[in-house]
């Protein structure tokens, strides 16, 4: 087990699916449906310490398990103020809309936090190399690279293109740029194709019927 990998004891219940997609997409789907209830993947300081261990092979900053360890209440919330506002800016961005400007400010907000700089590190005998600095604890800056992240993925500068799922009650986002796929999953595939083929079958019926 690597060092990024949770361990089972640290896994609290109903944590959200890990999809393997760019930030901004695998912190939005932090809302997730089961057994068609939606759940808040952050809804406890425990759900965002998971989070972060599983996802921290995507951020530059450094996160060690006393960070994760000390994740409070307020973490939390400011986790779940990010991610409901990074969700309705794909949405708007993918359905053509208008965004709420709160969303752009807040996102504007935490983009800010911390102020990273590069700092030199140049150690006898070893190449020289980058150190990613910030006055801001660990689990601040990395709410500044997701709200980066996202930035980035709205503005088109990120090779990214955001997708909704279109299969019956999925809430995903998926970058549909990394490949022809359709759907999330296999998973939302196989349900969406289950889904008009009942529809199929319904209709037939239904004219069968009609015409007795």
């Amino acid at each position: 087990m690597s060092p990024s990998d949770p361990t089972p004891a640290s896994t609290p219940e109903d944590v959200p699916p890990l999809n393997g997609e760019p930030l901004p997409l695998e912190f939005s789907n932090t809302v997730f449906p089961v057994r068609g209830t939606l759940r808040d993947g952050f809804r406890t300081p425990e759900h965002v310490s998971w989070w972060l261990r599983s996802c921290r092979h995507l951020f530059t900053t450094s996160l060690l398990e006393p960070d994760l360890a000390a994740v409070d209440e307020t973490d939390a919330h400011c986790f779940v103020l990010l991610r409901d506002a990074a969700r309705r800016l794909i949405d708007a961005h993918i359905r053509g809309h208008d965004p709420d400007p709160w969303d752009v400010a807040q996102v504007n907000r935490v983009s800010a936090l911390g102020r990273p700089w590069p700092a030199l590190r140049w150690e006898a005998g070893r190449r020289p190399a980058a150190l990613h600095c910030s006055t801001a604890p660990p689990v601040v800056t990395v709410q500044a690279e997701i709200a980066q992240a996202l930035v980035e993925l709205l503005a088109g500068i990120a090779p990214t293109l955001p997708t909704a799922c279109p299969a019956p009650g999925c809430v995903f986002f998926f970058d549909a740029a990394r490949s022809r796929r359709q759907w999330c999953s296999q998973g939302c595939g196989n349900r969406a194709r289950a889904a008009r083929h009942y529809a199929r079958h319904q209709g037939t019926t239904a004219s069968g019927h009609s015409s007795i």
